[in-house]
């Protein structure tokens, strides 16, 4: 599990255009993903290992604090292994994305997802996530893959 603090990345930035050309998805305003080329760090702090949610406190204080409404700390977990109360250390659940051991978002960061794995795209929230039976069910579809959360 990571903790970071993070930048939003949202319509009207620079590249936003061609982001969203790229990845075929023009109905997105806004992305929060866990892929640091996307959604970068603050002040380029990186993020903080945990290896529970005890430690989740500790590490916060250790973070840049969110300085404005596009600035937010991103709890990342494999959601296969860890089970939250999305309301759970005072974290509110904005979705799930998928990545490899990179940290790449393969949703957000690989461009246009096509056949099986279009009917996906379709149904993303407003942060550009996913429902956690459609990140398992794409996660199933996409070789390589061992992060769903």
């Amino acid at each position: 599990m990571w903790v970071s603090t993070r930048r939003t990345f949202k319509e009207g930035d620079l590249g936003w255009t061609g982001y969203v050309s790229f990845i075929g998805l023009p109905q997105l305003k806004e992305v929060r993903t866990l892929d640091a080329m996307l959604n970068e760090d603050v002040q380029g702090c990186g993020s903080c290992e945990i290896r529970s949610l005890r430690e989740l406190t500790e590490a916060l204080r250790s973070l840049p604090r969110p300085s404005s409404d596009r600035e937010y700390h991103l709890l990342f977990l494999d959601a296969e292994i860890e089970v939250i109360s999305p309301d759970a250390w005072g974290c509110r659940l904005l979705g799930f994305d998928l990545s490899d051991s990179t940290r790449t978002s393969s949703l957000l960061n690989c461009g246009l997802w096509t056949g099986k794995l279009a009917q996906f795209t379709r149904r993303l929230n407003e942060y550009g996530l996913l429902a956690l039976p459609d990140a398992v069910l794409a996660k199933s579809l996409l070789p390589g893959l061992r992060r769903c959360g």
